[in-house]
C-alpha cells in the first residue's frame, strides 16, 4: 500500500531549519523514501522559512499541500502557513510558541525541545533534540542518526559532539513514546537510494561536458552552480570568475570560447535579461557559449527567492536577429548531469548559445535517485588546426564551419559582430549577407538529429496527453501514475527548443491536449501551437511563486 506523511518546519531565516532537514534527509534516506524542497523569503534573518519533507513508502519526487506534522520554531512559525492545516494536522513545538498561534480546533503537542538542549548541556543543542524527536516518532535507526550527529560535530570537539548525542537522545525518548506516532508501513527490501540536488546534479554536469572556465556575477539561484564549482576548481582545473556584471560574464564566455575554453555563464531571468546583446554576438560570431539560467518569479526583482518557470520566450527569443539555438530544462537528478554536459557538446559541434533552463524548486530541492552513469562522450573540443589559408566562416552546406583557436596552426582567427566574408573581414555585400545568415540558420536542421524526444509515461494510447516540462516532471508523474483509470498519457519535454517534428501526427491524433506549467501564459503551450499548427486544448498554469502540489495538481485535472 502506498503511503506518506508530510513533515514541514517553520521558522525564521539563521534558526537551522537547513540543519534539521540535512539529518532527517540523510537519515531517512538509509530506510525508505524520501523527498525535500524549502520555501525561503528574501532575508538573511527573520520573515519566515520552510522545510517540507515527504516520507514514503514508495518513490515520491514532489510535495504535497496539505501538512501531517507541523514544527514550530517560533511563536509566528504558524501564519503563513495556516491554509495547508487541515483537521488532522499535529503541531509541534514549545509551550509558548502554540499557546500564541491561535491554534483552536487543531491538534497540538508541546514539546519543551530548548529544556532537553539546556538539559544536555547548551541551549543551542535545540536542533539536535527535535531531530531526536522527529527520528523517534518515525522510528529512525538511532545508530545511523547518531553517526551523522557525529561526522558533523566532529571538527568541534569531543564535548560538542556528546553534548549533540545527548540531546537526540532526550527527544528521541519522547517522540518514540508519543502515542499518537504515525503508523508509517516502511518499503521491503529497501536499497539505499543516494541523494543530491538539482543545482549538484549540474555542477556535475558541467564537469562532465569539460568545463573549464566560468564566469557569473551571483544572482539567485543561479549562484550556488557557481559556488559548487568554484569548490571543485584545484581538482578539475576549473577558472571561476566574479564578473563584474552579467554583461562581461557573457562576453568573458564568448571570449573564453574563442581561446579554447569550454566556458559557462549561470545567472537568473535578471541577469540574463542584461546578457542578450552578448547571445547575439554569439549567434554572429558563432562562438559556443553555455548558459544557465536558474528561473524565479518576474517581472524585475519579483519574488527573488521562489520559483517559476516564466523565461522560456526569454531563452528563446533572447537577441537580436535569427539565430540557431537549443533549450534544456532538466527534470529528474540523472537529466541534470546528461543535459549539462550535452550543452558544452552540442554548444561546441554547432558553434551555437545553448540553455539550460532549471528554478528554484528543481535546484535546491534533495532527492533520492538512481545510479548515475556520468557521460565521458561530451568534453571533446570541435576544433581544427588552422592553415595560412584559413576562413574562420568558410561557407558550407551544412551550415558549420570549421572553428580554429589563437595559436593552434598558423592561420589568422578573425571574429567580427558585423557581417562578414569568409575570412570573418567586415563587409555590406547583401549577397554575402544572404549566403551567411542561411548559413548559420541551416544548423536548425542539423540539430534536428541530435533532438531528444520527451520522457513518456502513463497510458500509451495517446488519447488524453498530459504535457510538461522542467521541474513539474515529479508532480505530474505521481499524479498520472496514480490514477490508472483516467487513461492519461504523459509527455515531459527536457529539450524544450527545438521540439521534434516527428510528434505532429501523434499530437493530431489526441483527443485533448493539456499542457501543464509553472507560469501565467502557457509559454510552452504557445510554443506548441506554434511548431505544430495544433491547437491545445487546456492550459494549466500556476505563477504564485510556488511549485504545484500533487493534491492541488489531481484537483485541477478533475475540474472541467
Amino acid at each position: 500500500m502506498h503511503d506518506s506523511i508530510t513533515l514541514v518546519l517553520s521558522g525564521e531565516a539563521g534558526q537551522g531549519l537547513q540543519t534539521v532537514e540535512e539529518f532527517l534527509v540523510e537519515a531517512l534516506t538509509q530506510e525508505t523514501y524520501v523527498f525535500s524542497s524549502k520555501e525561503v523569503m528574501s532575508r538573511v534573518r527573520g520573515g519566515n522559512n520552510s522545510v517540507e519533507i515527504r516520507v514514503s513508502n514508495h518513490p515520491v519526487f514532489a510535495l504535497r499541500y496539505t501538512i501531517d506534522y507541523l514544527f514550530l520554531f517560533n511563536d509566528h512559525a504558524v501564519d503563513r502557513l495556516r491554509p495547508r492545516l487541515t483537521d488532522k494536522t499535529v503541531i509541534i513545538g514549545e509551550a509558548n510558541f502554540l499557546a500564541a498561534s491561535d491554534l483552536n480546533g487543531h491538534t497540538t503537542k508541546a514539546v519543551p525541545f530548548i529544556d532537553m538542549a539546556k538539559q544536555a548541556g547548551n541551549r543551542l543543542y535545540e536542533n539536535t533534540a527535535m531531530f531526536g524527536y522527529i527520528a523517534g516518532l518515525l522510528s529512525v535507526n538511532t545508530a545511523n542518526a547518531k553517526a551523522l550527529i557525529t561526522k558533523r560535530f566532529a571538527k568541534r570537539g569531543e564535548a560538542v559532539v556528546d553534548g549533540n548525542l545527548a540531546a537526540f537522545d532526550l527527544g528521541y525518548a519522547v517522540g518514540s513514546a508519543d502515542p499518537d506516532k504515525p503508523n508509517l508501513v516502511m518499503p521491503k527490501d529497501f536499497t539505499r537510494k543516494p541523494i543530491m540536488t538539482g543545482n549538484e546534479a549540474l555542477s556535475i554536469g558541467a564537469l562532465a561536458g569539460g568545463v573549464n572556465y566560468v564566469a557569473a556575477y551571483p544572482m539567485s539561484p543561479g549562484t550556488t552552480l557557481m559556488t559548487l564549482l568554484e569548490d571543485q576548481s584545484r581538482d578539475f582545473g576549473v577558472l571561476v570568475e566574479h564578473a563584474e556584471d552579467e554583461i562581461a560574464a557573457l562576453n568573458m564566455v564568448i571570449g573564453a570560447w574563442y581561446a579554447g575554453a569550454r566556458a559557462l555563464t549561470t545567472t537568473s531571468g535578471g541577469g540574463f535579461a542584461l546578457m542578450t546583446e552578448a547571445v547575439s554576438l554569439a549567434g554572429i560570431t558563432e562562438s559556443p557559449a553555455v548558459i544557465h539560467i536558474a528561473q524565479r518569479p518576474g517581472p524585475a526583482t519579483g519574488l527573488p527567492t521562489r520559483t517559476e518557470q516564466g523565461d522560456l520566450n526569454l531563452a528563446l527569443y533572447a537577441g537580436h536577429g535569427e539565430f540557431p539555438r537549443v533549450i534544456f530544462a532538466p527534470a529528474r537528478i540523472e537529466d541534470g548531469v546528461e543535459l549539462m554536459a550535452r550543452a558544452f557538446h552540442l554548444a561546441d559541434k554547432y558553434q551555437i548559445p545553448a540553455f539550460v533552463l532549471s528554478d528554484q524548486y528543481w535546484l535546491e530541492s534533495i532527492t533520492q535517485h538512481e545510479p548515475i552513469t556520468v557521460p565521458t562522450n561530451y568534453a571533446n573540443l570541435n576544433i581544427v588546426k588552422t592553415e595560412e589559408d584559413y576562413l574562420r566562416y568558410k561557407l558550407d552546406p551544412s551550415g558549420i564551419s570549421p572553428r580554429g583557436i589563437p595559436g593552434y596552426g598558423k592561420g589568422l582567427v578573425k571574429v567580427d559582430s558585423d557581417e562578414h566574408h569568409e575570412d570573418g573581414t567586415i563587409t555590406e555585400s547583401f549577397t554575402v549577407r544572404q549566403a551567411m545568415n542561411q548559413k548559420r540558420l541551416n544548423k536548425l536542421n542539423l540539430l534536428k538529429a541530435d533532438q531528444l524526444d520527451p520522457i513518456q509515461g502513463g497510458s500509451n494510447r495517446g488519447e488524453d496527453l498530459l504535457i510538461s516540462w522542467g521541474s513539474t516532471y515529479g508532480i505530474v508523474k505521481e499524479v498520472v501514475d496514480s490514477h490508472p483509470e483516467k487513461s492519461w498519457t504523459h509527455w515531459h519535454f527536457i529539450q524544450v527548443f527545438p521540439l521534434p517534428k516527428h510528434l505532429e501526427s501523434a499530437l493530431a491524433k489526441a483527443k485533448s491536449i493539456t499542457v501543464i506549467e509553472n507560469n501565467a501564459t502557457g509559454q510552452l503551450a504557445n510554443l506548441i501551437q506554434q511548431t505544430y499548427g495544433i491547437k491545445v486544448t487546456r492550459r494549466i498554469n500556476k505563477s504564485t511563486g510556488e511549485p504545484f502540489y500533487v493534491d492541488e495538481l489531481e484537483t485541477l485535472l478533475e475540474a472541467n
